[in-house]
């Protein structure tokens, strides 16, 4: 079984969060790390669109949702 290390992923993400909001980089650089943002996020959507339920677990897209309306997220 295969266990990835998640924090690298989060890592990766605030990389680039970072390239794209350092006033340093121009707007081609900025964008493109948006760009590669987005694309993780639709392949983390596609990958939750058929996620079982387990039991115990919490109710995450429950949390998500709050967060968003809440203009956390």
């Amino acid at each position: 079984m295969i266990i990835p290390d998640s924090k690298k992923a989060e890592h990766i993400i605030w990389e680039l969060k970072y390239e794209m909001t350092n006033p340093r980089n121009d707007g081609w650089t900025g964008s493109d790390m948006k760009k590669r943002l987005w694309d993780i996020k639709m392949a983390v959507d596609k990958a939750l669109i058929d996620a079982p339920e387990y039991v115990g677990e919490e109710a995450y897209e429950d949390l998500y949702l709050i967060e968003r309306i809440k203009k956390n997220v």
